[in-house]
């Protein structure tokens, strides 16, 4: 691939541009077509090594209401994006709730009606995040790990499980690997709980298919029949479970 070059997306005056100009950066490598992606709010054109700028340009031009269309989205996703503060809003459980902060000399979380109490001594951002992530882990911890131990064994698989590890990732919510390593990501635990069990039955459903083979999908719908509401929902709302 070649040193990618930035552009402002407005180039070239004499073609329809965006509302204001956005940054845009120009991936060049040996591809036959020309693709676009958008990275919070920068525009991302993969384009073949030979594409000349004007190709580029009225590509760009000819995208110009999917490319408003998705830096919006990406804009709005990016204000609602969870920051562990007094007064913003988190989604727990698939309901809006302010964050309270709370003194106290004990340090503990509670969720009353539209209110998500982080209680502890003189908090500070700082503070209340490491609290959050505490009481994620933990009820992880409880929940998440005996339920997939309890799935693998209803499946006959739970011998193949060498280790489940919690761990916070920059993009997935679980994996498995074919030495029968479970990971979930701890802050699945912000989701509703049937959003937490399809997790489970996927990650466990790769100890018998470690592919996304017809036959895989078979097996976890055989588990969670609404996979696919569940997998609609995560899409939708994900960006607001991570912080």
């Amino acid at each position: 691939m070649s040193k990618a070059k930035i552009l402002p997306l407005n180039f070239g005056g004499r073609r329809k541009t965006l509302q204001r100009p956005y940054e845009c950066e120009i991936l060049r490598s040996k591809r036959k077509t020309l693709a676009l992606y958008i990275r919070g709010q920068k525009v991302v054109v993969r384009c073949p090594l030979r594409a000349s700028r004007a190709e580029v340009e009225e590509f760009i031009s000819s995208n110009h209401a999917w490319i408003e269309g998705r830096l919006l989205e990406e804009s709005l996703r990016q204000k609602q994006a969870l920051r562990i503060e007094r007064g913003a809003k988190i989604f727990y459980r698939a309901r809006e709730r302010t964050i309270v902060f709370k003194e106290g000399r004990k340090q503990r979380i509670m969720v009353v009606g539209d209110e998500f109490i982080i209680q502890g001594h003189k908090l500070t951002p700082a503070k209340a995040k490491i609290q959050v992530e505490d009481f994620l882990i933990d009820k992880a911890s409880q929940y998440l790990l005996p339920r997939a131990r309890g799935l693998a064994r209803h499946l006959g698989v739970e011998h193949k499980i060498t280790e489940i590890k919690l761990r916070k990732t920059k993009s997935k919510w679980g994996h498995c690997t074919s030495t029968g390593v479970l990971q979930y990501n701890w802050l699945i635990m912000l989701a509703p709980y049937s959003i937490i069990d399809y997790m489970i039955t996927h990650e466990v459903c790769h100890l018998l298919h470690m592919d996304h083979s017809s036959r895989f999908w078979k097996q976890v719908e055989a588990i969670c029949p609404d996979c696919d509401h569940y997998i609609g929902w995560l899409k939708e709302h994900e960006h607001r479970l991570w912080f």
